[in-house]
C-alpha cells in the first residue's frame, strides 16, 4: 500500500523575485523533497504573501482557502501540513487548520523567529488563535529549540525539533589551513536592508583601522537600489574595490569554494521574522567562524555566546573578531562550529526527525 497524500501549505518561492528568495522558501522546498522522496504524494499550496501588496495578499489568501478545501475534499485521507509564520498570517492559518474535519490529521510547523515574542506581546485574541492552532495540530515541528521548550511548558505537547540543515551533497572535508595575512570576511544570503549588510562593510573598515588587512565578499540577490547604497558605503569608508566585492547571486559550488577560504561569517541581521538562517548553518559547515546578532535562533545555533553580539554596532563585531585572533582561538572555534553542524544540523538527522513523526502519525491512524 502506497503512502498517503500530504496537502502542503508553504512558501516555496513560486514566481518570487530572486532577491526575495530566503531561507524560508529554501527550507520548505527541502521538506517537500524529503516527503516526496519518502513516497508521499505532496500537493503544494503556495503561501499567501505580501510581496505584491495587501490586495494581492487578500486575493491569494481567499484562493488558498478555496483550493485547500477543494483538495481536502478530493483527498479525504490526506494529511494537512501547514508551515506557520503566525503574526499577520495567523488568522489565515487558523482558518486553514480548521478547514477539514475534526478527525483530519494535521501538522503545524513553527518556522519564523517570532512565535514566543509575538505570543507575549500581542493581545488575548491573538493568544486564543495561537492556542487553538497548536492544540489542533497532531504533530508540531519547531524550527528553534526555544520553541520546543515553549510548546512543552504552555501546552504539555511534544514538539519535534526540525531546524534548517545542510544537504549531504554540500558536506565537504574540513580545511583548517587558512593563512591570516588577510582577514577574510563573508556575508551571503539575501542582500537586503533588514540584513544590515552595510554593517559587514563597516566591520571591515573597523578592522582596517585597527591595522588588519581585510578582504570582504558579499554574495546574494539584491535590488539595484540597495547595491548602490552598499557601494556608497564602500566609498564613504574609503575601502578599495579590491577589499570589498559584491558579486550577486552565485551557484552554491562557488559559494562553497569561498567558504573554504574565509575566516569569519558576519551576520548582523535584524530581520523581524528571522528564524533559522540557512547561510549561518552553511557557513559553519565549512568551519567559518560566525559573528552574529541575536536575531532569530542565531544564539542557539552558534552555541558560543562570545560570538553573539547584542547590537548592530560594527565596532562590537570587529572587537569580537579581534579577540578571536588575539587569543589565537580561531582554529578551536572553527573546528567547534564544524562539529556542531555534523552533530545537529545535517540532512540525515533532520530528515529522520521529519519522517519518523509523519510516519508515526500515519501508523497511529491505522492501528
Amino acid at each position: 500500500m502506497g503512502k498517503r497524500t500530504i496537502i502542503f501549505y508553504a512558501p516555496v518561492g513560486t514566481n518570487l523575485p530572486v532577491h526575495l528568495l530566503g531561507g524560508g522558501e529554501k527550507g520548505c522546498r527541502r521538506t517537500r523533497e524529503i516527503l516526496s522522496n519518502a513516497g508521499y504524494n505532496v500537493i503544494t499550496m503556495d503561501k499567501a504573501t505580501m510581496s505584491h501588496g495587501a490586495v494581492s495578499y487578500v486575493k491569494s489568501a481567499i484562493h488558498a482557502i478555496a483550493k485547500t478545501k477543494k483538495k481536502l475534499h478530493e483527498n479525504p485521507d490526506a494529511i494537512l501540513y501547514i508551515v506557520g509564520f503566525y503574526e499577520k498570517n495567523l488568522p489565515l492559518e487558523w482558518i486553514l487548520i480548521n478547514s477539514g474535519e475534526k478527525k483530519r490529521k494535521t501538522i503545524y510547523e513553527a518556522r519564523n523567529g517570532r512565535l514566543v515574542k509575538a505570543y507575549k506581546e500581542k493581545g488575548n485574541l491573538y493568544k486564543k488563535l495561537m492556542d487553538s492552532v497548536l492544540k489542533r495540530a497532531d504533530v508540531i515541528f519547531a524550527q528553534g529549540l526555544e520553541y520546543v521548550d515553549f510548546i512543552k511548558k504552555t501546552y504539555g505537547k511534544k514538539a519535534v525539533y526540525t531546524p534548517n540543515y545542510v544537504l549531504n551533497r554540500s558536506l565537504k572535508p574540513y580545511i583548517a589551513d587558512r593563512p591570516f595575512d588577510t582577514i577574510r570576511l563573508i556575508y551571503f544570503g539575501r542582500v537586503s536592508e533588514s540584513k544590515n549588510v552595510d554593517v559587514v562593510i563597516k566591520v571591515a573598515y573597523e578592522l582596517e583601522k585597527a591595522g588588519y588587512k581585510t578582504s570582504t565578499t558579499v554574495i546574494g540577490g539584491y535590488t539595484e537600489a540597495y547595491k548602490a547604497k552598499l557601494e556608497q558605503t564602500i566609498k564613504e569608508y574609503r575601502l578599495d574595490n579590491d577589499k570589498v566585492q559584491i558579486i550577486g547571486q552565485q551557484p552554491f559550488d562557488k559559494i562553497c569554494d569561498a567558504l573554504q577560504k574565509v575566516h569569519f561569517f558576519v551576520f548582523p541581521s535584524q530581520e523581524k521574522m528571522e528564524g533559522h538562517s540557512n547561510s549561518l548553518t552553511e557557513a559553519m559547515t565549512f568551519g567559518v567562524v560566525p559573528v552574529v546578532s541575536t536575531a532569530g535562533f542565531n544564539a542557539s545555533i552558534v552555541g558560543n555566546k562570545e560570538l553573539v553580539v547584542d547590537s548592530i554596532d560594527p565596532m562590537k563585531y570587529a572587537r569580537v573578531i579581534e579577540s578571536v585572533i588575539e587569543k589565537n582561538v580561531w582554529s578551536e572555534y572553527s573546528l567547534a562550529v564544524y562539529r556542531r553542524i555534523k552533530e545537529n544540523y545535517t540532512e540525515d538527522i533532520v530528515k529522520k526527525n521529519i519522517l519518523c513523526a509523519v510516519d508515526e502519525l500515519e501508523d497511529g491512524e491505522n492501528e
